[in-house]
């Protein structure tokens, strides 16, 4: 026996045609349904013609079938076959003139006896519809519905029942949560009151869903659904748990509820509390020390959360030769607002080789125990010096003077070293080896000679000298030395009209040389003249 939504016993010469199920929840898009006509109570027939129609830019039907309608229920169809007038899906099939877009057009003609027993229940037609848009809503519904028994009398119906593709506009319900924010301490745990509240008469059943927490925090839902009834919301409780190895953090979690293909989410901020503890720091975490020097660092300890209590320090060193650490204290006492403080202090050994050591401090108190803070002892980056012997930077114009140049591997520079030097004309650098090489702790020398112009004018002149140095690493170390080279004349030169006497004998040359030439060019200008005469 079929079940009828809102069907009830009715007099004779009377029945309902409906769309079965009366409510179909949206579905994803590309999916297919079916939809069912079927009538209830109806007198005795014998064919109909029905049309029904859809948004078909909602839900797009695909398929029309009469297969098991109650004609083959009841009778044998190869004896009595049905007779299709109609078959028409969309305009497309055996159709009528007004048939188009958006309609279904079903009109069959039994050919057997009439049935004349009582009101009848049973399938006439099926409608396959697939999902074609985002539309959450569209009525299924009868454009015309005629009911034949053989004679020019319809058969008489009562209204006929549409059927619905999502819900009507104007219902749903929405889903709120009570505290939406909390604060939990690790260890311990919440409860959050969700409630579900339909409008505009909606009633169905909301499924309920949550997103999967980070690890070290747990939820329950007392149930996963709850019944909506009109103007009488539902109630759900979730419990969120931190366990104790969770971190202190702030966490969303979402809850969804479901119903119709309609959902609403609402946001709980969960703000985990961590356990009163202590914070350790040292600065500097990297100490750059020479070899045979020492360094120190500042360790402090801090509450976090309100932790007060003693603590204790241990520290780990590497058993190498030479090194050596110490704490200014290892015990101590705090207090929100009382941090503590201490001095760690370091020396390192000699060594021929770049060295790192790493120097582990554990801090402990009766509730936890920090992972080691580990402190690295390395020598500064790698380096050299670059100096120019010698006292004195006079040279005569004219003259040369000769210069040691000094390079000393510092932090264990090992690599190559370019000279050059640059100054202004007059002044010329050559260096006896260009290019010297550098390896742990050596020194090595170059000697630059610098040859002076007679002609250059004496005073302060500048000349640059740079060290272009690359480690084995790859790494670029520079250094330049600015000297100032103080030229002076040549003693006991006399002065003529103000000018060195080479340079005035020099500029007097170069004019009477000039005075011949022009001389000689006359002299054959006036023999050519002769002989043409």
């Amino acid at each position: 026996m079929l079940l009828v939504p809102n069907v009830v016993p009715f007099a004779h010469a009377s029945g309902l045609v409906y769309i079965n199920p009366p409510t179909i929840s949206v579905q994803p898009k590309g999916t297919s349904f079916a939809a069912q006509v079927q009538v209830a109570g109806i007198d005795p027939f014998n064919g109909w013609d029905i049309q029904i129609t859809s948004d078909p830019s909602v839900i797009n039907a695909t398929s029309l079938t009469i297969n098991g309608n109650m004609f083959d229920a009841n009778y044998s169809s190869t004896q009595y076959p049905s007779f299709e007038q109609y078959h028409c899906i969309n305009g497309a099939g055996k159709c009528a003139p007004n048939d188009g877009h958006g309609i279904v057009h079903s009109a069959v003609v039994y050919l057997g006896p009439l049935r004349q027993s009582g009101p009848s229940d049973g399938l006439l037609f099926n409608v396959t519809y697939k999902v074609v848009g985002s539309g959450s809503y569209s009525p299924i519904h009868f454009q015309k519905i005629i009911i034949t028994n053989g004679t020019p009398t319809p058969v008489t119906t009562d209204s006929p029942q549409d059927g619905l593709y999502g819900i009507l506009p104007g219902q749903g319900f929405k889903l709120t949560a009570s505290p939406n924010a909390t604060s939990i301490p690790i260890g311990s745990s919440a409860n959050i009151t969700l409630t579900v509240s339909g409008f505009g008469g909606y009633s169905a059943l909301v499924n309920l869903s949550f997103t999967v927490p980070q690890r070290g925090l747990s939820l329950f839902l007392n149930v996963t659904s709850v019944s909506l009834l009109p103007s009488q919301p539902s109630h759900a409780k979730l419990t969120v748990a931190a366990d104790i190895h969770y971190n202190q953090t702030i966490i969303p979690i979402t809850v969804t509820a479901a119903s119709s293909g309609l959902t609403q989410s609402v946001t709980v901020s969960i703000t985990t509390l961590a356990q009163p503890d202590f914070i350790l720091g040292v600065l500097p975490s990297l100490l750059k020390i020479h070899a045979t020097s020492s360094g120190s660092a500042i360790i402090t300890l801090d509450t976090q959360s309100g932790f007060s209590g003693s603590i204790h320090l241990k520290m780990d060193v590497p058993r190498v030769a030479g090194l050596s650490a110490s704490l200014g204290a290892t015990d101590f006492v705090i207090s929100p607002g009382q941090p503590a403080t201490t001095v760690l202090g370091v020396s390192t050994p000699s060594s021929d080789l770049p060295f790192k050591y790493l120097i582990n401090i554990t801090a402990s108190s009766q509730s936890s125990t920090h992972m080691p803070f580990t402190i690295t002892v390395k020598p500064p980056s790698p380096d050299f010096t670059f100096q120019i012997g010698g006292s004195g930077f006079i040279v005569q114009a004219g003259q040369s003077r000769a210069y040691t140049l000094n390079m000393t591997s510092v932090d264990y520079f090992k690599g190559q070293l370019f000279l050059l030097a640059t100054s202004l004309s007059g002044i010329k650098e050559v260096f006896t080896r260009p290019s010297v090489a550098l390896d742990f702790g050596n020194s090595s020398t170059s000697i630059m000679t610098i040859t002076t112009d007679a002609y250059l004018a004496p005073g302060n002149h500048v000349v640059n000298m740079t060290a272009l140095g690359t480690t084995f690493l790859g790494m670029s170390v520079n250094h330049t030395i600015t000297t100032t080279i103080t030229v002076i004349s040549i003693p006991g030169a006399k002065v003529i009209l103000g000018l060195q006497p080479l340079t005035y004998f020099g500029i007097v040359g170069a004019l009477w040389i000039g005075v011949v030439g022009a001389a000689i060019r006359e002299i054959r200008k006036t023999k050519a003249k002769r002989f043409l005469s």
